[in-house]
């Protein structure tokens, strides 16, 4: 067991595995007490999902020979894995044989999402992520280690602390690695900077220029190159800007005092409508204000009139700032 009464892994995941095998048996009906045990901890839904995932592995090829299935009691036809199972040593057995499986598969996967898709995946250690929009992510797991790399783009995880295998984000030379939370990454910015945001517990960062602690409320941005210098020092937000800095979830671009480039940046991830900024000036200046992450060109108006320029379309998409030939009048 782990301290202050949470379950482990290990009996999280045998947990979901005996009732993977519950439901199995009974289809057609929930067993007593699941509903219960869903309402007991969020992590349940998804080691339930990864649990009946890794029953399939135990389903062998059929034996033509051995076709004619036997009906069960309800009259329904037993499967061939649920024979098998019964001889075997029963439901507890293959429980157990279903957690080592989920436990022990070392899933090596890439997720990209494409324009406007926002996507949640449920990791096998019970940790999970959330993609934005046109993102690129690399999972390695492996006996020892649990290693995150994004390739491109922004990702929220909610990281299941295991001490023995370190859970790490790696962003070319920047490292952060879990110390039991929930933390955002985001290697988009224009900057070209790697920006930790972490919204409970703690998270350990390594980067060129030194290492760095954040906890709860902190975020800090790393540069990926600079070997010089002190490392950064990180800032404390508040529970209402550290919520709308997450509000991509929803679709919502909440900006209070963010650049033009990094809202375009946001805001072209989430549609098929390009914007641009005709200028390196223009593209540092503040915005704010709340605006749908679908709704390009209405975000290109609102941006021009507040920042006093023009919105214009090209064939391209379009660009904010004054046309070429309205340009030093």
């Amino acid at each position: 067991m782990t301290t202050g009464g949470e379950k482990s892994v290990e009996e999280l995941e045998a947990e979901a595995a005996a009732w993977a095998v519950k439901l199995d048996t009974a289809p057609d009906r929930a067993p007593p007490g699941l509903t219960e045990w869903f309402a007991r901890d969020p992590k349940h839904a998804g080691a339930l999902l990864r649990a009946q995932a890794a029953l399939g592995l135990f389903d062998p090829v059929s034996d033509p020979a051995s076709d004619s299935e036997e009906p069960a009691a309800d009259g329904r036809k037993a499967s061939t894995w649920t024979r098998w199972a019964i001889a075997g040593g029963g439901m507890a057995a293959l429980a157990a044989s279903l957690a080592a499986v989920v436990l022990t598969r070392a899933p090596n996967e890439r997720y990209e999402t494409q324009i406007g898709e926002v996507r949640s995946v449920a990791l096998s250690d019970g940790s999970s992520v959330s993609i934005d929009a046109k993102s690129r992510i690399e999972i390695a797991y492996d006996a020892t280690s649990r290693d995150v790399r994004i390739l491109s783009g922004k990702a929220l995880f909610h990281a299941a602390h295991d001490a023995q295998r370190p859970f790490r984000v790696i962003v070319d030379n920047v490292v952060i690695t879990d110390i039991g939370t929930i933390f955002q990454v985001a290697d988009d910015d224009p900057s070209g900077d790697v920006d930790v945001l972490v919204t409970q517990g703690a998270v350990r960062v390594a980067a060129p220029a030194g290492q760095v602690e954040l906890t709860t409320g902190q975020r800090a941005s790393f540069s990926k190159l600079a070997m010089h210098g002190p490392p950064p020092k990180p800032v404390r937000m508040a529970s209402a800007d550290i919520e709308r800095v997450l509000a991509w979830r929803d679709g919502q671009l909440e900006l209070d005092g963010e650049t033009l480039d990094s809202a375009v940046a946001d805001i072209n991830r989430h549609s098929r409508l390009q914007l641009r900024v005709a200028s390196a000036a223009l593209g540092r200046q503040s915005l704010y204000g709340s605006f749908r992450m679908d709704d390009a060109a209405g975000f290109a108006r609102a941006a021009a009139l507040s920042l006093g320029t023009d919105a214009h379309t090209d064939p391209e998409g379009v660009v904010i700032g004054p046309r070429k030939n309205d340009r030093g009048r």
